[in-house]
């Protein structure tokens, strides 16, 4: 058992977009918080330092953490040559929407019919689409998904022989949430047709010149060729109907000439519906053998006006809104502050903002820090001031990688899951005799001590990390010492606030 996510169409990328999407694939596992570890063994300290996603033209990376989850999921991949990406178990949290945004990501550049799931179900979310046109600057809209009848046509045959019927819920999941009144149309309705039977179509209810009159009408066709013909043949004789090209269905025998009529505007599978429901058969099965020979020539009438279908459009085609980051990431499900210790009671949510997000700040709106956190840098920057002043020139060379070890080390024990950034990390042994580096790791010691009390909470995690409460797992303590870190690993930040 486990959470899985899949994408249901061809993930085959045509070559002249394969590097545009392949950078935007690196980019959404780099902001997503996708980490690879180096695993380290210094002076007896084993440790994993944190490598963010980088992908090389051609390479290939697997991951299996997530910085904003702090937890570990079965291995997923990347194969940039092939622009293949796979995954196992996902889990429920930040891991398992950054898959699925990739899984997304396919959807937008797949022509043929497909959708990203989640066990079996589609993603009718926009969030993900927002997010991506947030993060890549796309313009990215939903209206793949209105291709209703070709979406769940591919969906319901591919599941005939290892479930029931497709559903009602099946169908809403793939309709966008918040467009679902843009689907309400010829292809929706003969989804329904089929699905929810068309007992309720009567003439009572009918009203002339829509498509269901139009439907309501063909059914009457066919219920007076079965009471004409009840033979054993009398199906098979509408099944090579459907066979027929346009100009041999405008000849068809007197028996079937009404049927006929209706082919020339009605699809085939109106009436293959229509017939598998009086004959009480699987439509879903039968279509799986038609659906291949059957005509693709009918006119269809324009049952909306041309206002309406111009305000279905509109919906349809409208980029999504862009989601921020952090808005995309946010937690908030039933495990989320699952069994929260009595006492943190009272204590506020811990939702990711963007000051859990310091590693990735460039300067841009992408990441924009809070005027609380600017306040807590500028102090942090003073002190570090502070030290290096009064610092003396002992502590330089191999003490210094010992104590920096061995001080990583203890965080990690004692806070868990606080990993450094590899690329500080070297930096730092490699700085390891001048003042401003060593003073850092002095302020490190610091906040570590300071922050103990409310970091102590952790001991509350005894079981499974993800169903463990998001205040005891994301105390204040971790995420300061989480935040410093990252603002050692984002050299351009740390020379803002630190001057070096």
């Amino acid at each position: 058992m486990g959470t899985f996510g899949s994408y249901t169409g061809s993930m085959k990328i045509s070559e002249e977009k394969k590097e545009t999407f392949v950078r935007q694939v690196e980019k959404i596992l780099n902001y997503g918080g996708m980490m690879q570890f180096e695993q380290i063994s210094m002076y007896g300290h084993e440790m994993g330092l944190l490598k963010p996603i980088e992908l090389y033209p051609g390479g290939k990376v697997r991951f299996h953490y997530n910085y904003f989850e702090d937890d570990a999921w079965e291995t997923a991949g990347f194969d940039g040559e092939e622009a293949y990406f796979w995954s196992q178990k996902i889990g429920s949290a930040e891991f398992c929407d950054v898959v699925t945004a990739v899984y997304v990501l396919y959807e937008m550049y797949d022509e043929g019919p497909g959708y990203a799931e989640v066990n079996g179900d589609a993603i009718g979310s926009r969030i993900y689409v927002g997010w991506l046109n947030n993060l890549l600057g796309t313009d990215f809209s939903m209206k793949k998904r209105f291709r209703l009848w070709r979406n769940f046509e591919c969906y319901a045959l591919s599941r005939i022989e290892d479930r029931s019927d497709p559903s009602f819920r099946d169908l809403m999941d793939m309709i966008p949430k918040g467009l679902r009144y843009a689907a309400c149309g010829v292809e929706f309705a003969d989804l329904m047709n089929i699905m929810e039977g068309t007992e309720m179509l009567t003439g009572d209810e009918i009203v002339p010149g829509t498509y269901p009159a139009d439907v309501y009408g063909c059914k009457k066709a066919v219920h007076a060729f079965f009471t004409a013909d009840s033979g054993n043949e009398s199906i098979q004789r509408i099944w090579e109907l459907l066979k027929k090209d346009k100009a041999e269905r405008e000849c068809a025998e007197e028996a079937l000439a009404d049927i006929a009529e209706y082919s020339l505007f009605l699809p085939a599978r109106v009436i293959v519906y229509l017939t598998t429901e009086m004959k009480k058969i699987s439509f879903w099965k039968t279509w799986k053998e038609l659906s291949g020979s059957v005509y693709h020539d009918e006119v269809m009438k324009q049952y909306a006006s041309d206002e309406l279908e111009a305000e279905r459009r509109e919906l349809i085609e409208t980029p999504v809104p862009s989601f921020r980051t952090s808005e995309f990431l946010r937690q908030d499900s039933w495990f989320t502050f699952h069994d929260m210790p009595k006492e943190l009671k009272g204590k506020t949510k811990y939702y990711i903002s963007d000051d859990d997000r310091l590693y990735w700040w460039d300067g841009s709106d992408e990441v924009i820090i809070s005027e609380e956190t600017d306040h807590w840098l500028e102090g942090l920057a003073q002190r570090h001031k502070d030290i290096a002043i009064h610092m003396d020139e002992a502590g330089a060379g191999q003490d210094f990688m010992k104590e920096f070890l061995s001080l990583i080390a203890d965080i990690d024990q004692f806070y868990k899951r606080i990993f450094p950034f590899q690329s500080m990390f070297y930096e730092f042994l490699q700085n390891s005799s001048k003042r401003e580096y060593r003073a850092a790791v002095e302020l490190l010691k610091k906040i570590a001590e300071e922050n103990r009390e409310e970091g102590n909470i952790i001991e509350k995690a005894k079981y499974s990390w993800d169903i463990t409460s998001r205040i005891v797992t994301h105390n204040i303590g971790r995420l300061r010492l989480k935040r410093y870190l990252a603002v050692m690993a984002n050299k351009k930040l740390r020379k803002k606030y630190f001057r070096f």
